[in-house]
């Protein structure tokens, strides 16, 4: 009885972030509002309650409620202001409130204030996952239409899909075989280049070397992407800032004038893949 009553007055298994992520992907946000709730009431003023009210700010700018989101945002700055500790939440929570305010403005027609903002932080930001954050949404309002960034001269002529990846990333893998048919259906009219960047990340190495992650680098593509055989796939820190490469996989494909028709970061099927090259 009296461990019947002990277990009554236990609380709930706690909320995550990650359900808050599970609710929003399922378009609810009423329910992601109520986890997000129990969630900073558990754990208030801290950067997890601020990085589950960023996704709730990114949740109710997809679902169309611009009250919400600015309510949101809000809400996550308040806490950025009180929270005091140093850790990937607040990072993330700023990621996502500096690119959801600036989509916001954006949304009722004040990009060039979404733009100064973006271009502030961007300067202040020293977190490489927060300059690529930023700098993938600076892209998304302005890259299309625009000289691609770090382009060779020498691919002028032919048009370019730039693939960027990661070499852990699930939905990379998984993009191969629309990736693989795609190259053979369609590699002598484009040209397809796959830029990567070092995470030292290694399985089984705690801290491994550039040189370590170079090697696994180089065995991942060898045995994961064989469709895409004998496709440069350059280590290449720089080209992966500037096309805001926070999530993978992200997208480019740029004319034959090197000018940048499409920026996305998502998959693609073969079909989209193939709508791209009536991208002139």
């Amino acid at each position: 009885m009296y461990v019947f009553l002990f277990l009554l007055s236990m609380p709930l298994q706690a909320q995550s972030v990650t359900d808050i992520r599970s609710k929003l992907s399922a378009g609810d946000l009423i329910s992601a509002d109520a986890v997000a709730t129990d969630l900073c009431a558990a754990k208030p003023n801290t950067t997890e309650c601020a990085a589950a009210q960023s996704w709730l700010a990114r949740g109710a700018f997809m679902l169309g409620d611009h009250k919400a989101t600015a309510s949101y945002i809000a809400e996550t700055k308040r806490l950025l202001g009180v929270a005091t500790t140093e850790d990937a939440n607040r990072t993330a929570a700023r990621g996502a409130v500096i690119e959801t305010e600036a989509r916001l403005l954006a949304a009722k027609g004040k990009k060039n204030e979404a733009l100064r903002l973006l271009q502030d932080e961007l300067r202040k930001a020293t977190d490489y996952g927060l300059q690529a954050r930023i700098q993938k949404t600076i892209n998304a309002l302005t890259l299309t239409g625009k000289r691609a960034p770090r382009y060779d001269a020498s691919l002028q002529g032919k048009p370019t899909l730039l693939f960027l990846w990661a070499h852990w990333c699930g939905d990379c893998r998984a993009q191969i075989k629309a990736l693989g048919e795609f190259h053979k259906k369609h590699g002598d009219r484009v040209r397809i280049v796959a830029p990567t960047r070092r995470y030292q990340r290694v399985p089984g190495i705690d801290k491994p070397t550039d040189q370590q992650e170079n090697e696994h680098i180089v065995k991942v593509w060898r045995e994961s992407y064989a469709p895409l055989a004998g496709i440069d796939h350059p280590i290449d820190n720089d080209t992966m800032l500037a096309y805001g490469v926070s999530s993978t996989p992200t997208f480019a494909y740029i004319d034959a004038k090197g000018i940048v028709r499409y920026y996305g970061s998502s998959r693609m099927s073969l079909a989209q893949l193939e709508k791209l090259l009536e991208k002139k």
